[in-house]
């Protein structure tokens, strides 16, 4: 059964290729705020806000992948809201580099009913699958942005991929919904 919260370690060739650094800043602001407004401000996995943890925000926005094992791709689903404790469980290897394990691995094991055991071997495992997939090239799908789902006007979108191609080359978008970008630009 898939924990509640979950781990997810961005293999290492793609760090870096995120929302906030292929999108203007009003596009990304649009993009958290959205998340933000859609989730009424309250983390959408643990139901806790930033303000219960001490920190002077409610929530963040997380960028929410899946991973084609076969293909080797990185495909973008969605962005949601999350309050910072529940961020940083979500990227472990950044909060341990930092020093917030201490934090973190209590969380992890609240949200999800573990015990400090089943929490390490669950960390374990993840970091194993990260090794495994930094072994290799990723290629990153940004489609969902060029969804009806996503709040960004076209224009944004087709800025936001330019970006992306110019500083990730395996960073793509399906063809058929850039189609349709290009499509409405013209009109």
């Amino acid at each position: 059964m898939k924990p509640k919260l979950t781990i997810e370690l961005v293999p290492s060739g793609s760090w870096g290729a995120n929302l906030r650094g292929v999108l203007s800043r009003k596009g990304w602001d649009i993009l958290r705020r959205w998340a933000y407004e859609r989730a009424d401000h309250i983390c959408e996995i643990c139901g806790e806000t930033g303000f219960e943890q001490g920190r002077k925000h409610a929530v963040e926005a997380h960028e929410i992948w899946t991973y084609d094992d076969d293909a080797k791709v990185q495909t973008l689903t969605g962005i949601q809201a999350l309050c910072p404790r529940t961020h940083q469980c979500k990227h472990l290897g950044r909060s341990l580099k930092v020093g917030a394990g201490r934090l973190v691995f209590p969380h992890l094991e609240k949200v999800n009913g573990w015990s400090p055991e089943q929490a390490k071997a669950y960390a374990d495992l993840c970091f194993l699958i990260h090794a495994h997939r930094s072994a290799f090239e990723w290629r990153v799908d940004l489609s969902w942005l060029a969804s009806d789902e996503c709040p960004l006007e076209k224009g944004m979108v087709r800025e936001a991929y330019e970006k992306a191609q110019d500083e990730y080359p395996n960073t793509f978008i399906d063809p058929d919904l850039l189609g349709s970008i290009e499509q409405e630009n013209s009109e």
